[in-house]
């Protein structure tokens, strides 16, 4: 009998202590790798910024808070070994509805179905409690070994994670949207701009604070192709978004540029005009224009005020060499064709200058030779895009007829 009670006893705590284990791991990766940015939004937003959600420390708190939980629910409830994890079940509803919060829920608070669906699910789980030690024989599987003991357990287990699993989550390009917004507020503008940069997936929100974090490292022309551009020059700045839900909002990356905006002004391109026009302005403001200029591909506008905020005097050698990567594919654009196959930048009866970065002029002519070979349109816009879609040159020619493609490959 001693040695019957020894053995259950050891059986039992290698399923408490493995059961534990393996939630707790489970809870812990969930809340810091898939949910911890949203829970972040959530907190500052419910909080009205007072406080602030250390991804880190919050997963910790609530993987032990429903670890302590299960205890005590085992501890009442007093299931059997053989269904042990079944005790998790509370444990396990409570990270689903923690789970189950999307930016409709951030901006529009409410518990929504679990408001009746958790007692609803708490009622059942006291009932199929009751009814499981009530049906449970004391003796039962009492010498049965480990493995059978265990299996049950790790079902359970399985099933649960599976459940907290598969709650709808927000888009993955939302996860992208907070995950930057945390890294520019931690000043790591460099982790910022690589966010979900190999994805086709973007919103104008998360190409604005890509924008703002390359700009924040002076690569702004330099790498302003390198992400999807779906929306134009409002994929830059929008004034009008005056939403209250964000951590990095519009008057920060205004009063980068220089100054916040007006609540009269209701273009970027008014804003972009009363700064450069008055003294407030600085080299971001600058090159938020240009830009703004080559995504509503205005490359006349472009040509013209260029020279105002770059110095590009014959008595400058090589002058025109040194211009971003973005400004350099803009011009040799727009110069005459043959010409600017050899590098030269010939507008009109102007030769403006001669560019000498011979690996960006091979890549020109690759790139005209590819455009115009390809008969079919979808091919077109495929191919071209696989090689040279961090280009201008791609995004002149096929960014209206790729826009909607190209996001859902």
């Amino acid at each position: 009998m001693r040695y019957h009670d020894t053995y259950t006893q050891k059986t039992a705590g290698i399923i408490r202590y493995s059961c534990a284990l393996l939630f707790m791991l489970f809870s812990f990766s969930y809340l810091f790798f898939l949910q911890g940015e949203i829970l972040a939004e959530a907190q500052h937003v419910y909080s009205h910024g007072v406080t602030s959600y250390n991804i880190l420390i919050g997963a910790v708190i609530i993987t032990v808070v429903l670890q302590v939980i299960q205890w005590v629910v085992a501890l009442v409830s007093r299931v059997p070994s053989r269904w042990y994890a079944f005790s998790y079940v509370p444990s396990a509803l409570l990270l689903a509805i923690f789970s189950d919060i999307k930016e409709e829920t951030i901006e529009h608070f409410s518990f929504g179905i679990w408001l009746w669906l958790f007692p609803v699910l708490m009622g059942t789980y006291v009932l199929v409690v009751v009814l499981m030690r009530k049906f449970n024989s004391p003796r039962s599987g009492r010498m049965n070994d480990i493995k059978s003991q265990l299996y049950p357990n790790f079902i359970i287990l399985f099933v649960l994670m599976l459940g907290v699993g598969a709650i709808p989550q927000a888009t993955d390009v939302y996860h992208y949207e907070l995950k930057t917004e945390r890294l520019i507020l931690e000043k790591d503008y460099e982790g910022a701009a690589a966010v979900g940069k190999t994805s086709l997936r973007a919103s104008a929100r998360l190409t604005q604070l890509r924008m703002y974090a390359l700009s924040k490292q002076g690569l702004l022309a330099e790498r302003l192709f390198d992400y999807p551009q779906y929306y134009g020059s409002r994929g830059l700045l929008n004034v009008s978004d005056t939403s209250a839900f964000h951590r990095v909002t519009i008057q920060d990356i205004c009063f980068h540029l220089g100054a916040v905006c007006g609540k009269s002004i209701h273009t970027a391109n008014r804003y972009y005009q009363l700064m450069l026009a008055d003294s407030l302005w600085n080299q971001h403001t600058a090159e938020y224009y240009l830009c703004s200029l080559l995504l509503d591909k205005k490359l006349k506008d472009f040509q013209h005020q260029l020279p105002i905020y770059y110095n590009l005097s014959d008595s400058i050698p090589n002058a025109y060499d040194a211009l971003p990567k973005s400004y350099r594919e803009a011009l040799l654009l727009m110069g005459q064709r043959n010409e600017a196959l050899q590098g030269h930048i010939v507008i009109g009866t102007d030769t403006l200058a001669t560019l000498h970065d011979q690996d960006m002029i091979a890549r020109f002519r690759d790139y005209q030779e590819m455009n115009s070979g390809l008969l079919d349109s979808t091919e077109r816009v495929n191919r071209t895009h696989r090689e040279f879609g961090n280009t201008y040159w791609w995004y002149y020619d096929h960014s209206h007829q790729a826009d909607g493609e190209l996001r859902q490959q």
